[in-house]
């Protein structure tokens, strides 16, 4: 007897489209809040108020195929066919202009082990480049 196995459609990223909808578009959309897999909390719209370590790390982890989409030219419905749902941002920047998150997220630097001040320890707001006094 032989064993049919089925996998979920997903993406190439490990995200769903909402939250790499929010990462590169900054919006936030519910139009099915039963469904809803991003960032918000099923009723607030500004995408900073949800900044978080979960947020952080998707960026930095998928942060190179987001740009690489990004400065592509193309619509989720090119790049993502499998996942891509009609209600959200469909089309991507250029190489002239940078996405929600690389606006708002790469100010954070990814350290090695746990750090004072972050609830998960895994990111740190990059220091300041000045001088030290003589």
């Amino acid at each position: 007897m032989s064993t049919i196995l089925r996998r979920k459609r997903a993406s190439r990223l490990s995200l769903g489209p909402y939250k790499r909808s929010e990462l590169l578009f900054g919006v936030i959309r519910y139009p099915l809040p039963a469904y809803y897999t991003g960032y918000g909390d099923g009723r607030g719209t500004d995408l900073t108020a949800f900044i978080s370590d979960e947020m952080r790390r998707d960026w930095a982890v998928n942060r190179g195929a987001l740009l690489e989409f990004w400065r592509s030219g193309k619509s989720i419905y090119e790049a993502f066919p499998e996942d891509a749902l009609p209600w959200l941002p469909y089309h991507g920047g250029s190489a002239d202009t940078l996405p929600w998150a690389a606006r708002h997220l790469d100010q954070f630097v990814q350290r090695e082990g746990p750090q004072r001040g972050t609830s998960c320890g895994a990111f740190e707001k990059r220091p300041s480049r000045q001088k030290a006094p003589p």
